[in-house]
């Protein structure tokens, strides 16, 4: 043993060349290639590998035998060991369980709580579950009216969104056997005037979508699932209660029971959904798209101290308000596409965007959405150009689209889907005083109210509503390769950036995979005990831990789970070819399974 210790030590180096080699080249980060095409050279066919297998051979025939075999066996071992630990830093081991929520208290609960000793977290628990509880009442009833008053523009125009799509779809949703199992704070945010607290959410629910004019669109049943719930609220104030109160916290006087667009009070003019009265929901992730995303918040989170000169503007500014109010544009964009009439959006985007976007409207066929949801939006950079702020913000969107001819029913997604933009919102650096919002339906002028009018000037003093002089306004949307160029040709420009490169590097190649894989076991309707075998197989293989990802599966079952691709190409194709061979596990393609297969290589190889 002490002879094998010398040597050991005496060729040290060489073993340590050697390590480096095998764990820098040989490592799973390269054999599951991040997302964005950075290890996609990886799979390439060239003669690389065989050349580094010949140096590292030439290395170790430098040790004298058996020396040089134990020093190959102890590398093996570790590399199995460095290889396990590699794969089990997947983001789906971060995915909550849902048998356990955690417990205690998250650093940024007690760092918030000591700054702010007056926080009740019991009574702001209450609140979540009233608001939990009466939203999903106003969603099943399609009638956001009693709830209007704590949730933000975005937030409500996100419900509305859908809502509208239901209608032309004759849908409904039916919800029964609604159980809160527990509720966690997540995690505590301060950014300048505004206090953000994300709650995790687990609940069991009867979730049905019915449509009695198009039954194929029938879906839904009983799940277990969690959700993350984001509420803001200016710090310092003293809270009103607006989840048990139906009175107008300024004045006292009885709020409009049709709130529709405008949460305001009639009496005194207040807007109660501001955050400057009560905590006010502004945004509902689901678990996956919480977690997933979970590194670029990060990211974004540290961007917003670089971007004070804006703050400074303006007071109220804060990144959740900005994302609230780009959520609400945005879907005014999508809504226009489905109604096919422009003029509805030509409030919230530049000019040169309009005809940019009418042209597309009129060049697409025409669709509906039979789902719609935002799953994330986030700040990833900021920039001065042509004397404007410029915000990039990510926005990525899930959806299932649908075409009616002659009351006959065609679906063009076989799946939800997903699609990724980089939003550019607008607002002139020396911008004039907002006196009222254009997402709250205001004139930024002079806050008069906006009527929903194709008129684009101020109906009281006649300013241009869609002018950045006063108002963030959509300028342009950019795929994420056009961003990519976007960000090379400006990037002196930028006071705050992140890299694109790290925009969708949360996700690995076996996370698209097994996510995919999940919906494509799902695609006939059946998920037998075969089937979950043969996913938990798959799971602990590319080293999930089991019990994070049954939410997973649960998701996959109640066909909940949406397609997820890279942008690199040959990673698609890598996720392709496992789809098919998942496909082909129960020895025969089903026709359901076939047309996900079809779609997958006709959109995305």
């Amino acid at each position: 043993m002490t002879g094998l210790i010398q040597l050991l030590y005496r060729h040290r180096y060489i073993i340590g060349l050697i390590l480096v080699f095998v764990f820098v080249f040989c490592s799973p980060e390269l054999l599951y290639a991040r997302a964005g095409g950075g290890g996609g050279s990886s799979s390439g066919s060239g003669s690389g590998g065989d050349g580094l297998g010949e140096l590292i051979f030439y290395i170790i025939l430098l040790i004298p035998f058996p020396y040089n075999i134990i020093v190959i066996g102890i590398i093996v071992v570790l590399y199995f060991i460095f290889n396990k630990k590699l794969k089990q830093r997947s983001i789906f081991n971060q995915m909550p369980q849902f048998g356990n929520m955690p417990s205690g208290e998250s650093k940024s609960l007690s760092d918030y709580k000591a700054v702010n000793p007056s926080f009740n977290q019991d009574k702001f628990i209450e609140k979540v579950n009233t608001a939990f509880v009466q939203i999903q009442e106003a969603w099943a009833n399609k009638n956001i009216d009693k709830v209007r008053r704590y949730i933000s523009d975005g937030m409500y125009q996100r419900l509305n969104t859908q809502m509208k799509m239901m209608n032309l779809l004759s849908q409904r949703n039916e919800l029964n056997k609604l159980n809160i199992k527990a509720i966690h704070i997540d995690k505590v945010e301060q950014e300048g005037t505004f206090d953000i607290i994300h709650v995790a959410i687990r609940a069991t629910i009867s979730d049905k979508f019915i449509s009695d004019k198009f039954p194929r669109l029938n879906s839904g049943g009983y799940e277990e699932f969690v959700e993350y719930w984001s509420f803001i609220k200016k710090n310092g104030i003293e809270e009103k209660d607006l989840y048990s109160n139906y009175n107008c916290p300024n004045c006292g006087g009885e709020l409009p029971k049709e709130a529709g667009e405008i949460s305001k009070c009639e009496h005194c003019g207040t807007l109660t959904n501001s955050g400057a009265y009560d905590w006010i929901l502004s945004e509902i992730t689901q678990a996956y798209d919480y977690v997933t995303t979970k590194p670029m918040h990060d990211l974004s989170h540290n961007l917003r101290e670089r971007i004070q000169e804006i703050a400074n503007e303006n007071e109220d500014f804060a990144t959740q308000i900005i994302e609230d109010k780009l959520s609400n544009g945005y879907l005014q964009i999508e809504t226009a596409k489905v109604y096919r009439k422009p003029e509805m959006m030509k409030r919230f985007v530049s000019n040169d965007l309009y005809s940019k976007l009418s042209i597309d409207i009129e060049s697409t066929s025409p669709f509906v959405y039979n789902r719609i949801y935002l799953s994330d939006v986030t700040l990833i950079g900021a920039l001065q150009k042509n004397e404007k702020n410029i915000l990039a913000i990510y926005v990525k969107s899930s959806y299932q689209r649908v075409s009616i001819n002659n009351d006959k029913l065609q679906i063009l997604d076989p799946q939800l889907n997903t699609k990724t933009e980089i939003v550019l919102f607008s607002r002139n650096i020396l911008a004039s005083e907002n006196k009222g919002s254009l997402y709250a339906h205001q004139c930024p002028s002079c806050g008069a109210p906006v009527q929903d009018t194709i008129d684009m000037n101020c109906a009281y003093c006649g300013t241009l509503l869609n002018s950045t002089e006063r108002e963030w306004i959509i300028t342009d949307i950019l795929s994420l390769n056009q961003y990519v160029e976007y960000f090379k040709n400006n990037s002196s420009l930028f006071t705050a950036k992140m890299n694109p490169a790290k925009v969708v590097q949360s996700q690995k190649v076996r996370d698209y995979a097994f996510n995919n894989i999940l919906i494509m076991i799902a695609a006939d309707g059946v998920f037998d005990l075969q089937e979950i075998d043969f996913a938990n197989s798959i799971a602990r293989n590319w080293g999930y831990n089991t019990n994070k990802v049954q939410g997973l599966i649960e998701m996959a079952r109640n066909k909940q789970l949406v397609i997820q691709m890279p942008e690199d190409k040959k990673d698609r194709v890598k996720i392709y070819k496992l789809m098919v061979k998942a496909a082909k596990i129960d020895n025969k393609i089903v026709e359901e399974e076939q047309q996900l297969i079809d779609f997958i290589r006709d959109k995305y190889l």
